[in-house]
C-alpha cells in the first residue's frame, strides 16, 4: 500500500506487537525500539485512553443511544479492543489510515476506538456521502481497509478490504482473535484523524490531527461552554464533522451521545440536562421542528447567519447559543463566540480560541494591514498539524506548511476579532 508521506509516524519508530499464531507475519520489516513489557495503561493524553478510563469508572453508563439500541462504555471499549486486535493481527500498522463509514453511531464509535487503539489513523466518511465524495476519501487517504456497515459495504467492496460491523459473521471472526496485550498503541503526538476539507471546488485536501490537538480543542470547549450535560444530541450522521465534535466533547465530560429525536417523538428529560451539536445548516433545517428544549445549542462549522440567531431566540429564548467557527474540517474551531439576542452581525466570526494563531494574508502570502481583507489562515497546537494533498496536486510555493488555508476572505478588527469581508480586488 502506498501512503502519502504526511501519514508517516511522527515519533520514533515503535515495535510491532506479536501476531496471533494463526496469522502470518506481515511482509513489512519489523520496527525497532520496543516498548516496555507489560500491558500499556490508558492515557488521558489520547482520545481512546480517556474513553478507556471512563469505561473503567462508569462501565454500565450509556455511551451511545440510537433508535436501535444503546451501547455502554464498557461494551464499547471491550468490542473496540477486540476489533483493534483483529486489525493488528491482519497487518494494520502504526500510522496506517483506516476508513470508518458506518450507518450507526454505535458502530462508528467502536470502529474509531479500534483504529485509535491499534495506533492507526481514523478517516471518517460520513454516512450519506455520494459516490464522488467517497472516492475522494479513498484516494486522499490511500487506505486499504474500511470499517463499515452492511448498507455501506458495497461502496468499497471492489478496491478495499471491508468489515461490516453489523454482520454477525464478522463478529464471530473478530472474537476468534485473542485480545492483544500490547494495546493501546496510540500516542498523544501521533495522528488520530485524517479529516477531509469541505471547502472549495478544487482537488480535495485532508488535515491530519493528533490526539493532543483534539484534547486541547475539547478542553477549551469545556472551559468556555462548560462540561457537556448528561445527554448530547447530534443531528448529523455517523462520522460527520458535527458528530465527531459532539462525541468527544460528550465523552470527555462523562456524558452520552444521542441522536436527535425525530419529529413527533418525545425527547424526555429536562432541558438543562441536554445539549445539541449541529452545523448552522443542520440547525436551520431542524429548528422549527426540534423536539428538545436543550440548555445549550453548540454550532460548529461555517459562519452563523444573523437570521438563524434571531430564529433561535424566538423559538428557545432560555437556551444558550454558541458558535465554533471551523472553516476547513468543520470540527476543530479557529474562533468561538457566545451569541446573544437579537444576534450579532452575520459577518462576525468572533475571536481566535486560545492556542490558535490567526493570519490574514494577501495572494502572495503576505500579512495584510488591519481592516484590510485577505485570506484567513491559522495554525496552533489545537489545530491539524499538516495538510495532505490529493495525489498530483500541491500547495502554492509560498505556503508555509504549518498554516492552514481557509479559502475565506476576512479582516481583523481593532478589538482583535474577525469578520467576513469581500475578497480584495
Amino acid at each position: 500500500m502506498t501512503v502519502d508521506p504526511a501519514l508517516a509516524s511522527r515519533r520514533g519508530p515503535a515495535a510491532r506487537p506479536p501476531h496471533a499464531a494463526s496469522a502470518p507475519a506481515p511482509s513489512r520489516p519489523a520496527r525497532a525500539g520496543a516498548r516496555a513489557a507489560g500491558p500499556p495503561q490508558p492515557s488521558q493524553d489520547t482520545l481512546d485512553g480517556r474513553f478507556t478510563q471512563l469505561a473503567r469508572h462508569r462501565p454500565e453508563a450509556v455511551a451511545v443511544l440510537e433508535p436501535g439500541g444503546e451501547l455502554t462504555f464498557a461494551k464499547a471499549d471491550l468490542w473496540a479492543s477486540r476489533l483493534a486486535s483483529m486489525l493488528m493481527h491482519g497487518g494494520v500498522q502504526l500510522g496506517d489510515p483506516v476508513i470508518v463509514h458506518c450507518d450507526d453511531h454505535r458502530q462508528s464509535l467502536v470502529a474509531q476506538l479500534a483504529v485509535l487503539k491499534a495506533g492507526g489513523v481514523c478517516v471518517p466518511a460520513a454516512h450519506g456521502l455520494d459516490t464522488r465524495e467517497l472516492h475522494a476519501v479513498g484516494t486522499l487517504s490511500a487506505a486499504s481497509t474500511v470499517l463499515c456497515s452492511r448498507s455501506t459495504q458495497e461502496a468499497w467492496a471492489r478496491r478495499h478490504t471491508t468489515l461490516a460491523l453489523d454482520d454477525p459473521e464478522a463478529w464471530r471472526r473478530i472474537t476468534t482473535h485473542r485480545l492483544e496485550p500490547a494495546l493501546p498503541l496510540s500516542h498523544a503526538a501521533e495522528a488520530a484523524y485524517l479529516l477531509r476539507s469541505h471547502e472549495g471546488s478544487g482537488a480535495p485536501t485532508g488535515h491530519l490531527v493528533d490526539h493532543r490537538a483534539w484534547r486541547l480543542a475539547v478542553d477549551e470547549r469545556i472551559r468556555t461552554a462548560g462540561p457537556a450535560p448528561h445527554r448530547v444530541h447530534v443531528a448529523g450522521p455517523p462520522s460527520s464533522p458535527a458528530a465527531l465534535s459532539a462525541m468527544w466533547w460528550a465523552f470527555a465530560s462523562g456524558a452520552s451521545l444521542r441522536t436527535m429525536p425525530r419529529p413527533g417523538t418525545p425527547a424526555g428529560g429536562g432541558g438543562t440536562l441536554c445539549a445539541a451539536v449541529c452545523t448552522p445548516e443542520e440547525y436551520a433545517n431542524l429548528l422549527d421542528t426540534i423536539q428538545l428544549r436543550p440548555g445549550l445549542v453548540q454550532l460548529v462549522g461555517g459562519p452563523v447567519p444573523a437570521d438563524l440567531v434571531t430564529r433561535h431566540f424566538a423559538a428557545l429564548p432560555g437556551t444558550r447559543l454558541r458558535a465554533d467557527f471551523a472553516p476547513t474540517d468543520g470540527v476543530l474551531p479557529w474562533t468561538s463566540r457566545e451569541l446573544t439576542p437579537p444576534g450579532a452581525a452575520p459577518h462576525t466570526l468572533g475571536s481566535p480560541v486560545p492556542q490558535v494563531r490567526i493570519r490574514v494574508i494577501d495572494d502572495r502570502g503576505r500579512a495584510t494591514a488591519p481592516d484590510q481583507p485577505g485570506e484567513l489562515c491559522a495554525t496552533g497546537p489545537s489545530l491539524p498539524f499538516t495538510v495532505v494533498h490529493h495525489p498530483g496536486h500541491s500547495a502554492p510555493a509560498w505556503e508555509e506548511a504549518p498554516f492552514l488555508r481557509s479559502g475565506i476572505s476576512a479582516r481583523r478588527l481593532p478589538d482583535g476579532s474577525l469578520e467576513l469581508a469581500p475578497p480584495a480586488t
